[in-house]
């Protein structure tokens, strides 16, 4: 188990990193470093990098849980090189952040974070590759790139996208995106041996808690859903600056239960 969180709230020091893909895009990654037995690699979901706000205050959190952690820019995102695919390479990218980190750190085991799209790339990352998984938490996350269908309210829009979003957009080509061949998270999430934890907020606005809910049934053994009634219909990390006193709790409890 990993220990209590520390009295003492210690600054947050990083250490940045790159590795290359299976097809030489270079990958970027952050490592808040502690003493712990197993890495938490958090990935981000689209249009975030491994620098925004609440992606640095996740790994703060985690650090108070007692856990060293890893996040990372996949391709098109951050200081990452190439095209985002929306789940059709990125997965390698996340894989090759695990093994270097595998070979310089003293860690036994990789928990995969993802959010959003991220949460589908966890899923394909662990079903496709030999790692030592110790668990999946995986929030607001897409099983399928076809059943996503934004409700855009006008009104609460604000709620959700913040102005400075725009000078820090992705790169990745639409056309393509549309036209090309995705991997479905759905499809490999049957093939995920490891512990699986899914939170979701009801009828969030971007990424419907139906694909949870799918998710959730595909899944082995063991696996957790929690539908949060949270006012609002946020999305992933948002649902940690609107309704920490909901999601906090299921973190902490998931990741004593099963990340070393």
């Amino acid at each position: 188990m990993s220990s209590s969180p520390p009295a003492e709230t210690a600054p947050l020091h990083r250490v940045s990193g790159t590795v290359p893909s299976f097809d030489g895009t270079v990958i970027h990654y952050d490592v808040y470093d502690h003493p712990s037995r197993s890495l938490i690699l958090v990935i981000p979901g689209f249009w975030r990098d491994r620098r925004h706000p609440s992606m640095v205050q996740l790994a703060g959190f985690l650090r108070k849980l007692g856990y060293r952690s890893a996040i990372v820019d996949v391709r098109g995102h951050g200081d990452s090189e190439g095209l985002y695919g929306f789940n059709l390479h990125e997965h390698y990218d996340v894989a090759a952040v695990a093994n270097e980190l595998l070979q310089r750190l003293p860690i036994e085991s990789i928990t995969l974070i993802g959010f959003s799209y991220g949460g589908a790339i966890a899923i394909s990352t662990a079903a496709r590759h030999s790692l030592p998984i110790a668990s999946l938490l995986l929030i607001s996350p897409v099983a399928d790139f076809a059943m996503i269908v934004p409700r855009i309210n006008p009104f609460t829009i604000h709620r959700h996208l913040a102005f400075r979003q725009a000078f820090n957009r992705p790169r990745f080509d639409w056309l393509g995106v549309r036209r090309g061949a995705k991997i479905r998270a759905i499809d490999d999430v049957a093939k995920v041996h490891a512990p699986i934890s899914f939170i979701h907020v009801k009828d969030d606005w971007l990424i419907n808690h139906t694909h949870s809910l799918a998710l959730h049934e595909a899944a082995n053994e063991p696996k957790e859903l929690h539908i949060l009634d949270v006012s609002g219909n946020y999305h992933a990390d948002r649902i940690f600056l609107v309704a920490s006193d909901a999601i906090e709790p299921i973190v902490t409890e998931f990741l004593l239960k099963y990340t070393v």
